[in-house]
């Protein structure tokens, strides 16, 4: 736990912050720690003592999860775990869903979800040859 409440956090962060990027009206985040990429303080990164990150580095799904009782080490404060590139799509799904249990199921949902997304996305998909009509 911070010795600093995660409400006076999200009030001082919420309008100014790095990771806000606003378009056509919209406020979004680019917090790694934010799985939604919402400006939101159920979603942020930094105004929650459990967060969840899904990226990409170097073709693996890299998911970081905020570790609560090391709020004041900043060095140990967030988790990394890195996921195979060649892991299948419902495997790596399975070990996003196994990582991030006892955080919010809300986050674990879109996590597994995001990890998903990008497993699927280095897949090529199968061409046919086009058929031609006679």
């Amino acid at each position: 736990m911070s010795n600093v409440s995660n409400d006076l956090i999200w009030e001082l962060t919420k309008g100014n912050s790095k990771y806000l990027v606003k378009f056509q009206g919209t406020v979004f985040s680019k917090d790694p720690l934010n799985v939604t990429h919402k400006n939101s303080k159920n979603s942020s990164g930094l105004a929650n003592d459990k967060a969840v990150g899904v990226t990409e580095v170097d073709g693996k799904v890299v998911v970081s999860t905020k570790v609560a009782k090391n709020a004041n080490k900043p060095s140990k404060a967030v988790h990394v775990q890195k996921f195979n590139e060649y892991k299948a799509a419902r495997k790596l799904a399975l070990a996003v869903s196994n990582t991030t249990k006892g955080y919010r199921d809300d986050l674990r949902v879109v996590a597994v979800k995001t990890a998903s997304q990008y497993s699927r996305g280095k897949t090529a998909r199968k061409s046919y040859p086009v058929k031609s009509r006679k």
